[in-house]
């Protein structure tokens, strides 16, 4: 299993999407969409875990996406910040 890579199922990139993570100050990552319907699937082979603020949470920002409302059955509001 290739463990360099983090699949989100929920947003849907565009080509101005931009992912970075959160209390480092590496460069935006590398990603690519997961399928054509939606999704994104962040590269994190170039994260050195000694070089976190934490081991515990990593914490991706992601620009430029969009999510189809219809994955979300219930009322709850979804937890991703456009």
């Amino acid at each position: 299993k290739n463990t360099s890579e983090i699949l989100l199922g929920a947003p849907v990139s565009s080509s101005s999407t931009r992912v970075t993570l959160l209390g480092s100050d590496m460069a935006p990552l590398n990603w690519h969409p997961a399928s054509a319907s939606g999704g994104i699937v962040i590269d994190v082979s170039n994260v050195k875990i000694y070089s976190l603020a934490t081991d515990w949470a990593w914490v991706f920002k992601l620009e430029n996406i969009s999510y189809d409302v219809s994955m979300y059955k219930s009322k709850m509001t979804p937890m991703i910040t456009i």
